[in-house]
């Protein structure tokens, strides 16, 4: 039985493609020769996240948080001090933590410019940024198939999807409260399973019918009633059992909602509690084909905001309770 020591550095290699970084980890400490061989090895992890948190206890005091699979490196500190903990699954190991007289961000950006260095970009399955208030600087490069973006406050999650070498993604999360509209490119038209956009956008009539991912929400003033019965159509068609497709719009109050359900697609209205914000709730319930053979009915609902109407429609799933009865019959309008 041949040790490791004996097989050959393009086996090795082959080896550490698929090997996740704990286990390259563990093969750095191998020998002077597999530290090295591991450092010019690609790697794609799994998952890459980098998260920020406040402090309940000081304000100016943050913790950034970096997952890399199943490792964890811990960034906490305020201005110019930082303590760095280490650990595995979410366990931090005592004895390769450490103090720097630095600030935080200094840190990890070292850190981070020390993994493009090694590696030539952050290239992972799926890459998650959850309220990291920094931009990524010009020469990091993102590639994955699954993106997430949350809270990225001062526009900065437009400027880490400029970062992205991905042509296309299959997932896509972008949310923020506040900031600059997002732009929408070619790659975020061309997301092919789930699409969330919870940001104000520009998307008109013309770029949603672009849009690829049966799973989907997006924020924007430019789309009109017209558009959404489109989106509706192809949901339908496409979507799957756990799919969902939301649209926040600019509709009047006294818009015509049931002019937004597509010809020819049977349905029933429900009564609308009256503690609930739906102006207008329906079970649709044929007409349609779906290439998935997912022929149950659909919960097609509008909610309304002070300024927004709320447009959603998902496989219905029945209630705990049948209480909701049906007030009028079915209509094809």
């Amino acid at each position: 039985m041949p040790s490791w020591k004996t097989v050959p550095d393009d086996v090795k290699k082959e080896i550490l493609e698929f090997s996740d970084y704990e286990s390259r980890c563990s093969m750095r400490l191998c020998s002077k020769k597999d530290y090295n061989l591991v450092d010019v090895t690609s790697f794609k992890a799994k998952n890459f996240a980098i998260s920020e948190v406040f402090s309940n206890m000081d304000s100016n005091k943050t913790q950034i948080r970096v997952d890399i699979d199943n490792f964890t490196i811990w960034f906490i500190g305020k201005e110019n001090q930082t303590r760095v903990d280490r650990g595995w699954d979410g366990n931090v190991l005592e004895e390769f933590s450490e103090i720097k007289s630095e600030n935080r961000y200094i840190v990890i950006r070292r850190f981070l410019d020390r993994w493009h260095q090694r590696f030539g970009m952050i290239h992972a399955e799926k890459v998650s940024f959850v309220m990291f208030d920094q931009p990524p600087s010009a020469h990091w490069k993102i590639k994955c198939n699954k993106l997430t973006m949350y809270e990225l406050r001062g526009g900065h999650d437009i400027t880490w999807l400029d970062q992205c070498v991905s042509s296309k993604f299959e997932k896509l999360e972008i949310t923020r409260t506040h900031g600059p509209p997002l732009p929408i490119d070619r790659r975020i038209l061309g997301t092919s399973k789930s699409l969330r956009i919870g940001v104000d956008c520009n998307m008109s009539d013309e770029q949603l019918d672009s849009v690829k991912a049966p799973d989907f929400y997006v924020k924007s003033d430019g789309i009109k009633g017209s558009g959404i019965r489109r989106v509706l159509e192809k949901f339908l068609k496409n979507g799957q059992m756990e799919d969902r497709t939301e649209i926040t719009v600019a509709l009047p109050e006294n818009f015509e909602f049931k002019k937004l359900v597509p010809e020819n697609v049977s349905y029933r209205s429900l009564e609308i509690p009256e503690w609930s914000s739906s102006v207008f709730e329906v079970k649709l319930l044929g007409g349609f084909e779906n290439v998935h053979g997912i022929q149950n009915p659909r919960k097609f609902r509008v909610r309304y905001t002070p300024d927004k109407a709320e447009v959603s429609c998902e496989v219905w799933k029945r209630p705990r309770s049948e209480s909701l009865p049906i007030i009028e019959n079915y209509d094809s309008e």
